[in-house]
């Protein structure tokens, strides 16, 4: 979960708040600030940015009063700049008091939710789920009441209340929610945008839990299309989704089909994680899995050694897994006619030969 609070944040951050009302001149410098603002971060002088921010907040204090909406509306945006430069203190003691003006104000409830979402995401961030989800439900409160619906946001919303739900897994709460934000997507057209991605992405982590392989497939495959169109088909996600779609693939014997995916997401595992991590070493023992239904004993008998060496090397020779990889390896070694060299193998792991996977 934790890629996905940084992900959520940074979509939250990015909402921009519109002011209920305005004067040229105040408009005019205030567009001055907010520019020198974002280009001072731009360039990383983060101290130097927070000075447009604080001269936008005086000069509305100043023609709109300290409760104006357009006050409440700068200091959210001041604390995104400081949620983005992982200053939480200082973004929630912002946020709070944004929240605390436009409670005061009639007709402000998309402010006030497009605020809580992002509270909700700052709190996500530092991993307090437990904070973040009263603020995403009341947030979704005022979408669902609003005449003038905002479909994106609330999808925004719900998204991520679905996300704190998975992170406990439960599955029974997130999958309606992860269904009705896709829902409000493909009504927006958003639909193929990395927070479709994800959403499609744990629903076919959901539907493999329960067995339900064709539509985790659905899932896993509309998501992958997604992180492939935007250049993020390496991201920790998508090398998951690509290894357990190429799974469902061999499970139901579509060969060509799975091994492609599988093949992707062993280089990928190994460009991130090195070539001598466990979840490599389970990367390279689906993909021999693989060539072992498909007759290729010569592929794959080298990734099965590897795998056995990766295991052995990070959990000792006695692990559970350590000496299954070996009795599955001394299988593959029997069927190539090498029953000498499986012997050996089968001795090393202190248990007799077997036949088949």
């Amino acid at each position: 979960m934790n890629g996905n609070k940084l992900r959520l944040a940074a979509i939250f951050s990015a909402l921009i708040f519109i002011p209920c009302r305005s004067t040229f001149a105040q408009t005019s410098e205030h567009s001055k600030d907010s520019s020198a603002a974002a280009r001072a971060n731009e360039r990383g002088e983060y101290t130097l940015a927070q000075k447009p921010y604080r001269e936008a907040i005086e000069l509305q204090e100043n023609t709109f009063g300290v409760e104006s909406p357009e006050v409440a509306i700068s200091l959210n945006n001041l604390a995104v700049f400081y949620q983005d430069q992982s200053m939480y203190p200082e973004a929630e003691q912002t946020y709070g008091k944004a929240l605390s003006i436009l409670g005061r104000n009639s007709r402000q409830e998309a402010s006030i939710a497009f605020t809580l979402n992002n509270l909700a995401a700052l709190y996500l961030d530092e991993g307090l789920d437990s904070k973040a989800e009263p603020l995403y439900a009341r947030a979704l409160g005022i979408w669902e009441k609003l005449e003038k619906k905002d479909g994106i946001n609330e999808a925004v919303t719900v998204s991520g209340l679905a996300g704190i739900y998975n992170s406990r897994n439960q599955d029974a709460s997130a999958e309606p929610l992860y269904l009705r934000a896709l829902a409000l997507w493909i009504a927006q057209a958003k639909a193929d945008g990395l927070e479709a991605a994800d959403a499609f992405f744990h629903l076919g982590e959901i539907y493999r839990f329960r067995s339900n392989n064709k539509d985790a497939a659905l899932m896993y495959a509309r998501a992958l299309s997604i992180w492939e169109k935007v250049a993020q088909a390496e991201n920790p996600d998508a090398i998951t989704a690509e290894a357990a779609l190429g799974d469902i693939y061999r499970a139901e014997g579509k060969y060509a089909e799975a091994e492609p995916l599988l093949e992707r997401a062993l280089k990928a595992a190994e460009k991130k994680l090195g070539p001598n991590h466990l979840d490599v070493a389970t990367s390279l023992n689906n993909l021999a899995l693989l060539y072992y239904c498909e007759s290729k004993y010569a592929a794959a008998e080298p990734l099965y050694k590897r795998a056995l060496e990766i295991r052995e090397k990070n959990l000792g020779p006695e692990n559970p897994a350590v000496l299954q990889t070996m009795q599955i390896y001394a299988a593959l070694l029997r069927q190539e006619g090498r029953k000498t060299e499986a012997q050996e193998v089968e001795t090393q792991g202190g248990f007799k030969g077997v036949d088949r996977l």
